[in-house]
């Protein structure tokens, strides 16, 4: 356990260090703006539904982000030595893996809990009241799964390919998994219990008939797929070059 937080803690710093975690916070941050920027509006001219669509989206294209990076991350540990150097003082392979893991955990976590408290405060007084806060809460945490489903595919992309190609690989599969869910025609194809499936909650709260437990479903999807890939992610290691 010691060495997981260890390997978590120095992940952090070099997140820190390289620009990457205010980078990723900033573009969690973002996708509450058009909510703020609605509610600057004199009411007559901000409407007064669809603010949480916009914030969908923005989630959606930073938790892709959030993929690539957590690939590219990985890749240049393995390709600069510094996963190797790790692995010669008796850290386990898969701890790498998961102190990245947990590393961008924390990062998802403290950049979604601020945009979506910002978003819920900006929302109007009639629309708040239509929207049941616990749906809210959930289509929230669902969102931080899926966005552990991602990071888990981009960890296992940077167990395998060089850091541009897997950053570049992950931003893309992030991006097909995760904005269907917000694309109207394509909907469909992220329903419950699909881990996309919380965006789409989030993105259209007023009309979900089953929010929270359709948010549950998708969490829960996404925490096993997470889990799925993080065993692949950790038994690709194995093999790497270091």
């Amino acid at each position: 356990m010691s060495r997981l937080v260890a390997v978590a803690g120095l992940a952090v710093r070099d997140l820190w260090v390289s620009y990457r975690l205010l980078i990723l916070v900033a573009g969690l941050l973002l996708a509450a703006l058009p909510a703020a920027l609605q509610a600057a509006l004199p009411q007559q001219a901000a409407p007064l539904t669809g603010r949480l669509e916009p914030f969908a989206i923005g989630l959606a294209i930073a938790l892709a982000l959030t993929a690539g990076v957590a690939a590219w991350s990985l890749s240049a540990e393995r390709s600069g030595g510094t996963a190797g150097w790790l692995v010669t003082r008796a850290v386990p392979r898969s701890v790498v893996v998961m102190g990245w893991f947990a590393a961008f955990a924390a990062v998802l976590l403290i950049g979604l809990l601020p945009s979506a408290v910002l978003v819920w405060l900006t929302l109007p007084l009639t629309e708040a009241q239509a929207i049941d806060p616990a749906g809210y809460a959930a289509a929230v945490a669902a969102a931080w799964a899926a966005g552990l489903a991602a990071v888990a595919l981009g960890l296992l992309l940077g167990t395998m390919l060089e850091p541009l190609f897997a950053g570049a690989v992950a931003l893309l599969a992030g991006g097909a998994l995760l904005l269907p869910a917000v694309l109207g025609p394509l909907q469909e194809l992220a329903m419950p219990p699909a881990p996309a499936a919380a965006l789409v909650v989030l993105g259209d709260l007023q009309a979900a008939a089953r929010p929270i437990a359709d948010s549950l479903q998708s969490g829960g999807a996404s925490l096993a797929a997470a889990g799925a890939i993080l065993v692949l992610a950790a038994a690709t290691m194995q093999r790497a070059d270091l």
